[in-house]
């Protein structure tokens, strides 16, 4: 499908996967994307925690202890900008930035 990002939420925390391709790495660099975007904030609080301890080999960025959220911007037909910007609770700013 030359599918690039996915974007999904309601997982109560953030997480930026590296490239991948089925269910591992890609290693040439140009498999998808997977954002997860869900630390908007919510009566129910940040997701109780990871599956995982430790983040995962395919996870390039997590988060479930700050509210934020995600900007994407689409420069042309081959190139974006992600940025996760926390809301300053505890540290603003970007926390995650990536072409």
């Amino acid at each position: 499908y030359q599918v690039n990002i996915i974007v999904s939420g309601h997982d109560h925390a953030f997480m930026r996967t590296y490239p991948m391709i089925g269910n591992e790495l890609d290693p040439t660099g140009k498999g998808p994307i997977y954002l997860t975007l869900g630390a908007g904030g919510n009566r129910e609080q940040h997701t109780a925690g990871f599956i995982h301890k430790h983040q995962e080999p395919w996870v390039a960025k997590r988060d479930n202890d700050e509210y934020g959220f995600g900007k994407l911007f689409v420069a042309n037909a081959t190139h974006a900008r992600f940025r996760w910007v926390r809301d300053g609770t505890t540290r603003a700013g970007v926390q995650d930035d990536v072409w």
